[in-house]
């Protein structure tokens, strides 16, 4: 997800969500790992994810849509320990 996450960067996620929206930052589980994604379009029960990092990111134009099963939370707040620790 560069350049929006940076290496080392932690991520806290909502994951009582009801209304996701075309933009919002999601964790999904494919394929036995969390990735972390946009949403780019929602189709129903189905959900298209992009990277932002268009040039070199593994998601919908790779594996296709998305079942919202598959998403675990959305990203409420993204950072370093340090910046969660210290309430920034």
């Amino acid at each position: 997800m560069l350049p929006t996450f940076k290496e080392g960067n932690e991520v806290l996620t909502f994951n009582w969500f009801i209304n996701l929206k075309v933009g919002d930052l999601v964790v999904a589980k494919l394929g036995g790992k969390d990735i972390v994604k946009r949403v780019h379009k929602i189709s129903g029960r189905k959900i298209y994810i992009l990277g932002d990092n268009k040039n070199n990111s593994t998601d919908s134009q790779d594996f296709g849509w998305v079942d919202k099963s598959a998403i675990m939370g959305r990203v409420i707040y993204y950072g370093t320990q340090k910046d969660l620790t210290s309430g920034r």
